[in-house]
Parts: structure tokens; sequence; C-alpha cells
């Protein structure tokens, strides 16, 4: 019977031994995994803070940088202007960058570097844009533009402000980053004074021509716009009515093409000639132009009435001084 005793005292010794053993193993286990965690969050919150830091969300990266310079998303995601320019080129992964296939291209690497180099000195900020989440800020070289920045609306809270801090960047200097390849262009950063990426060049490698949108500065200001619609209204044509169901809308020509539409009820012009007449009696008391609104490259101008009603607007290109046409059919 002690003998009985024994060994079941020494079974139970050691299944309470075994059950030490398991909570020690889980108890450094969840440490472990708790320890883990933390260093997640903390990598995390470092770069969320490393991303608001920035003076431009995240270095000079657009809505998919990573924030810190370094991941590797954001060297090619820096230059996403609203119309898509370098657009493909920014979604591409990494690793499809490469040296492209032979006879793709006329120049190499070091040519498409020195050719964005050689543009550097000559860079200045054209016309800001506005975007849903900030500034769309485009750099150009006297021929076009050459890239695009963008800057958040945390950082820059005007179009002034977002001008002033790409300005100040490239005031302390900029230089052409290491080129990639992707069929037949060639990807060129431009690096700021800290050698954080700003903006995306694009080289084509067939020509070694810089890929360029048109110009964005603007040769016309706002007081001269708004001449220019004077003097254009004095040459409106009042054009047809057209049918839109429970109204008109009166064609208005400037020079044999279509530049405004004056919308009117049926209630008091029940006919298209009536919709015609009452337009061409108010364009003869008198029409002006009201304070033009800047739209990228180009003013809205509205038009008001002899009372100061907006009856309608007009274009006019910023850069050219051009009444523009808008596609009203006939």
């Amino acid at each position: 019977m002690e003998k009985m005793n024994r060994n079941r005292n020494g079974k139970l010794v050691l299944l309470a031994a075994i059950i030490a053993v398991a909570a020690v193993s889980a108890l450094f286990t969840n440490a472990t995994f708790v320890a883990v965690a933390n260093a997640g969050s903390l990598a995390v919150a470092q770069r969320a803070a490393s991303y608001r830091a920035s003076p431009l969300g995240g270095p000079w990266a657009g809505p998919r940088g990573m924030g810190d310079g370094g991941g590797p998303m954001s060297p090619w995601a820096a230059d996403l202007p609203a119309d898509g320019f370098g657009l493909e080129m920014a979604r591409w992964a990494p690793a499809r960058w490469g040296r492209g296939r032979p006879g793709n291209v006329s120049i190499d690497s070091a040519q498409a570097k020195a050719t964005v180099e050689a543009v550097i000195p000559s860079l200045r900020v054209g016309t800001v844009a506005s975007l849903r989440t900030g500034w769309l800020v485009p750099i150009e070289d006297g021929k076009g533009v050459v890239a695009s920045i963008q800057v958040s609306n945390v950082a820059a809270s005007t179009a002034e402000q977002a001008k002033a801090i790409v300005e100040e960047s490239l005031r302390k200097g900029w230089k052409a980053g290491e080129p990639r390849l992707a069929g037949a262009i060639y990807a060129v950063p431009l690096l700021d004074s800290k050698d954080s990426i700003v903006a995306i060049v694009r080289v084509d490698g067939r020509s070694g021509e810089i890929i360029r949108r048109p110009s964005t500065i603007m040769a016309v200001t706002a007081e001269q716009a708004r001449a220019m619609a004077n003097d254009a209204i004095r040459e409106f044509k009042v054009g047809e009515a057209r049918d839109r169901g429970g109204s008109w809308m009166v064609r208005i020509e400037y020079r044999g093409k279509a530049v405004m539409a004056v919308v009117l009820g049926k209630l008091n012009t029940p006919s298209a000639e009536d919709a015609v007449k009452a337009v061409q009696d108010s364009l003869g008391r008198g029409w002006s132009a009201g304070e033009p609104k800047q739209l990228r490259s180009a003013y809205r101008v509205p038009i008001l009435d002899s009372k100061g009603n907006a009856i309608g607007g007009i274009g006019i290109d910023g850069r050219t001084g051009e009444v523009m046409g808008i596609p009203l059919p006939k």
C-alpha cells in the first residue's frame, strides 16, 4: 500500500511539473507575440510619423508613396498628376524595371541622365493646380512641363504656399538620379539636396528627348482675360435654339465658333424663336465680363447681363489669350 502511494505521489509531481512547463511556455510565447506586435506597431507609427513630417506628404511622394523615401514604391510614385501623365509608369512594380530589350533604345542610361542634368538649371515652377487632396505643381524647362509634384493640402493651404515649398527646394539644388528603363522610356528621378526623390522625368530612349506636356505658365493675367472677354462680347452672334426638353439652349458664337450657351425656360419663351429673340434683346441691352476664375491654364469668365446677372461664361486660354470654343452642336 505504501509503495502504491509513493507511485501515485510521483505521478502527481510529474503531472504538476508538466503543467508548470506548459504554462511558462505559453507565457513566453504570448510575450514573444506581444513584442513582435509592438515592434510592428512601432514601425508603422514611425512610417506614419515620417509621412506626416514631410512638407509634401511623404518625401515628395504622390498618393501611392510609402512616406519614407526608401520604400519600393515611393521612388516611382512621385509623379502622379491628375491627367495621368506618367501614371502608367508609377503603377509598375520595381521588378518590371530593367534594361529593356536590345534595339529598343538608341541612348544608354548615362545619356538619359545627362539629358536631365542639362535642363535642371532652367527648371521653374509652372501654374499650380488644385487637386482633391492637395496641389499639383508642374515643373517646366521653357519648352513645356517635364514633371509634376503633388503637395499635400496639409503642408500648403494655398497654391502660393505649394509653389513656395517647391521653389525653395529647387533653390537648394536638384540633381538627376539613376535612370530606370521600361520599354523604350527612361524614368529619371529628380533628387533634392537631401537625395530624396521629388519627381520623375521621362526621356524617350529612341530620340533622347525629354517627354513634355504643354506649358502651364500663364501669359495672360486675370485683368487681361476680363478685358479680352469684354472685347469678344462686341462680336457675339446669337445662334439657333436647341430643344432641351423643359428648356431652350441658345448658341452664342464668336468668330464662327460656339463659345457659350444661354439656357432659357419654356414658360416665358415657349418657342425657339421666342428664346432666340429674348437672348438677342438681352445682348442688345448690354453684356459685360465678370471676375475671371483661373482653372489650370485657362480662365473662366462669367458673362453678365445689364442687371448684373450671370447668364453664362466663356473660356480664355491663359497662355495665348484666345477665346476658347466649346463642343456645342448646331
